[in-house]
């Protein structure tokens, strides 16, 4: 696939480590699983890119898709599959 789907992951800025973990694990999972069609990213909650998303603590944005707070990995993968699919891939 020569187009990838597009995962920024948007992390609070001044908050543990340890307290994001979980949430990292389940988005790290979901991404593992389509690695070869996912262009993934970091940035923080504060960044232009997050507040123009419409993020508010932490979240996920696949594609045009924003995943708030805490989304579990199957609605991580189920949007990063809903992305695929709109860009005419297929899993």
């Amino acid at each position: 696939m020569s187009r990838k789907v597009k995962v920024t992951v948007f992390l609070p800025v001044g908050v543990c480590g340890c307290s994001q973990s979980s949430f990292l694990s389940r988005v790290y999972e979901a991404v593992r699983r389509h690695w070869d069609v996912v262009e993934y990213r970091e940035s923080t909650a504060e960044s232009d890119e997050a507040k123009a998303a419409g993020v508010s603590y932490r979240g996920v944005l696949v594609g045009t898709h924003l995943l708030q707070s805490n989304p579990t990995t199957d609605m991580i993968e189920a949007a990063i599959v809903e992305q695929m699919a709109e860009m005419g891939a297929t899993v």
